[in-house]
């Protein structure tokens, strides 16, 4: 994603990017046959049963207080005994909407899709009211949500990233304050976040530059960065990736079309890879969207079928075929910014679903 530093200052509530920053030269669609994106194995629930055969109980008493039961079952293998009930299994949280979300400059934008279909149910713009002022170039806005389904993001300024949190998301189209977490330490400029399926927290780190793959490296928080702890470590030196540059993370769909976060798609400037995170390696399938992707998994919907969506620079929404990258109808657009900067210059965000996490444990 090429930025480029702006002639002057401009003075911007968390606005992201400028109209003449980035690189908008890959257009078109080009088809190419996706490699198998990785495996996974879906988590059994345990089951419980009752052991068959008849029992007959007898109790003894042996004091005021004391007293012990026995359960004999006429099975040939011996004693059966009775343990009583076994305890009910936790009932698993329900399911969110499918849903995708994006910010930039003072909006987060709520895109409700249709269950049945992966189509745009609603489109809901919300107002960020408690932006602080920056002065400067402001660029790369971030996005993932987080395991209980509140919002982490980030803004480039001057440099560095600075990051906040939205713990109850609007759906409805209301002002929104942000929490503001700070800066990232020692000037590290990210362009992309992103939940794995244990809920860890990633970062790719920009390097030199947003053009080049120099500097390169995923990172994971290892401290609570909720509350303001940005400690982080290195997971993978990217300078030598397939991809010169990552503007934006989402899962992988495997081979049985399941969910995974570990190999998973990545997208430069309209450049589609199918990527593995902790080793660079990968390939470039096709071209769609422009800065925004993500994955939305099959338990979301009716059909049982994941689905990959990209944003386009201009905020408009996109299916995508996750083999071929051919492109659905525009499903929706996002607002134009009154700045007249470019309305779909950030990542996306969505919910994942249950998973085994390709990325190392720690």
């Amino acid at each position: 994603m090429q930025r480029e530093v702006m002639g002057a200052w401009v003075i911007l509530a968390l606005a992201c990017g400028s109209p003449d920053g980035r690189d908008t030269s890959a257009t078109g669609l080009a088809t190419m046959s996706a490699e198998t994106l990785g495996s996974t194995t879906e988590p059994v629930t345990p089951t419980t049963g009752t052991p068959t055969g008849t029992t007959t109980s007898s109790s003894t008493s042996t004091g005021d207080d004391a007293s012990s039961s026995t359960s004999t079952g006429a099975t040939g293998d011996g004693p059966i005994f009775d343990l009583g009930a076994l305890p009910d299994m936790p009932v698993a949280p329900p399911l969110p909407l499918p849903q995708l979300w994006y910010s930039v400059e003072d909006l987060l934008v709520y895109i409700e899709l249709d269950p049945a279909d992966g189509t745009v149910a609603q489109l809901v713009t919300s107002t960020i009211v408690n932006d602080p002022t920056i002065a400067g170039v402001v660029n790369s806005c971030s996005l993932t949500m987080l395991e209980d389904g509140s919002l982490l993001g980030g803004r480039g300024v001057d440099g560095q990233t600075r990051l906040f949190h939205i713990p109850q998301p609007p759906t409805a189209g209301e002002d929104v304050e942000l929490v503001m977490l700070g800066d990232m330490p020692d000037g590290i400029y990210i362009e992309a976040l992103y939940t794995d399926c244990d809920g860890r927290v990633y970062l790719m780190d920009t390097g030199l530059d947003s053009v080049s793959n120099t500097g390169n490296r995923l990172l994971r928080f290892t401290g609570d960065y909720l509350a303001g702890d940005l400690s982080y470590e290195v997971i993978t030196d990217l300078q030598v990736a397939v991809s010169a540059d990552i503007d934006d993370m989402a899962p992988g769909i495997d081979a049985g079309g399941k969910v995974i976060d570990n190999p998973g798609f990545g997208i430069d400037s309209g450049a589609i890879y199918n990527l593995d995170y902790t080793t660079g390696t990968g390939s470039m399938l096709g071209t769609g969207g422009t800065y925004g992707i993500h994955t939305l998994g099959g338990p979301l919907f009716d059909d049982a079928v994941s689905r990959l969506y990209v944003l386009s620079v201009d905020a408009e929404v996109y299916e995508a075929d996750p083999m071929t990258l051919m492109l659905s109808p525009v499903l929706a657009t996002g607002p134009t910014l009154a700045s007249g900067n470019p309305p779909g210059d950030t990542g996306f965000a969505g919910p994942l679903t249950d998973c085994q996490t390709g990325f190392p444990q720690g």
